[in-house]
């Protein structure tokens, strides 16, 4: 009997649970992330708040995000995709308009007018209707390496991007990474014959359609020429730190995030640091609304908590990438007049004015440079191009 009660009190129990997760499904909120990418003490306060449950998923690249929204197989409330991804799911219809003009949301109001100006600048082609994204972080393709042995930062910053290509503008035993992520790779390699990221043949200075024959040959026995030494995603910026690797192709936030890291958990001095090639690439990830959405009310209320400027800035300071909001640059500014710490603990006091001072891209990811591409979205047939290029190291 008591075996009986015990599965009836169960079922019961299962059926309760049960009915009330189908008949509230705005209480659970799904999010589509990068990994190590928000603020997760921002996010209990939203749950808090709004008496829901985040559900977050994490993937690493924005080629596999896209995938994911098309599949349908979970339904996701808010997605954070790169720039050309977003202009990808925007065309193909996959992409649902804010609620702008709802009172209720006081922050998704000023799309127009909220971001700052070399970020506006950097968006004047893009051909996305601002109602439809928000731009959450953004900043350059960069190179961090390290500072621990003589000779790699006078040939980082002579010779830029190149020296992913050529180890022999390195000093001798160079370690190189690079993110496995397959769209960069071929960018990478544009970058460093300073070109055009978004170029398919190099003869033609076409845009359009699929990397020729020729191309693809020279990035490959460019890759195989190099032999790199590690790819990988967030340990790319841990292993420039602890000194293991020595130079990577990363993008600029990655840098302030190992810097933080750095800071926190080792005694000796900070012995890395970040190079802006003056002809680079910029990118800007935004959060957006996918078509497969069931909660959209709560996902414009996620939007728009985000965009509210003091928890934007929390989020910057958690995560490390260049805020997209003036608002939080101006509060960056003031925290900094007012001699707040960037970081302190027993041991180290750094100042955020020194760190401003010390690191000017950080507001303005496109500071000093010269010639700024923006990657464009690419068909199936380019991307598939791009992995196969990427087996060929495997």
């Amino acid at each position: 009997m008591k075996k009986i009660a015990a599965i009836l009190a169960f079922l019961i129990s299962f059926t309760i649970f049960a009915v009330l997760v189908i008949s509230t499904p705005s209480s659970v909120l799904y999010l589509l992330n990068w990994g190590e990418y928000i603020s997760q003490d921002l996010v209990k306060q939203f749950e808090k708040e709004y008496s829901c449950q985040v559900i977050e998923e994490d993937v690493t690249s924005s080629e596999a995000r896209y995938q994911k929204i098309l599949s349908g197989a979970t339904a996701y409330d808010v997605a954070i995709p790169g720039d050309y991804t977003v202009e990808q799911l925007y065309k193909e219809g996959y992409l649902k308009k804010r609620d702008v003009t709802n009172q209720d949301y006081p922050y998704l109001s000023a799309y127009q007018s909220a971001f700052q100006s070399s970020l506006s600048s950097l968006r004047d082609d893009y051909d996305v209707k601002r109602e439809y994204y928000r731009p959450y972080f953004w900043g350059s393709y960069s190179l961090l390496y390290s500072t621990r042995k003589e000779g790699r930062e006078k040939a980082v910053k002579e010779e830029g991007f190149s020296t992913l290509y050529d180890r022999s503008l390195l000093p001798q035993g160079a370690k190189v990474g690079r993110y496995d992520t397959s769209r960069w790779i071929v960018a990478s390699y544009l970058l460093s014959k300073e070109k055009n990221p978004n170029l398919v043949d190099l003869s033609t200075g076409s845009e359009e359609g699929n990397l020729s024959s020729s191309l693809q040959e020279e990035i490959v026995s460019a890759l195989k020429k190099e032999q790199f030494d590690e790819f990988g995603n967030d340990q790319l910026k841990r292993d420039v730190a602890s000194g293991s690797l020595d130079l990577a192709f990363v993008q600029s936030g990655d840098f302030f995030d190992a810097l933080y890291l750095s800071l926190s958990q080792s005694d000796e001095d900070v012995s890395f640091n970040l190079f802006v090639p003056p002809t680079t690439a910029a990118f800007f990830d935004s959060m957006v609304i996918p078509t497969t959405s069931q909660n959209e009310k709560l996902a414009n209320a996620f939007i728009d908590f985000r965009r509210n400027p003091a928890n934007a800035f929390v989020n910057a300071k958690a995560i490390g990438y260049s805020p997209t909001l003036k608002g939080v640059s101006a509060l960056y500014k003031e925290s900094a007049e007012k001699g707040e710490d960037y970081y302190k603990d027993g041991k180290k006091e750094v100042k955020r004015s020194d760190f401003l001072s010390s690191y000017p891209y950080y507001l303005d990811p496109l500071y000093q440079t010269k010639t700024v591409y923006r990657l464009k979205p690419k068909d199936n047939s380019y991307l598939t191009t791009c992995e196969t290029i990427f087996n060929h190291l495997a």
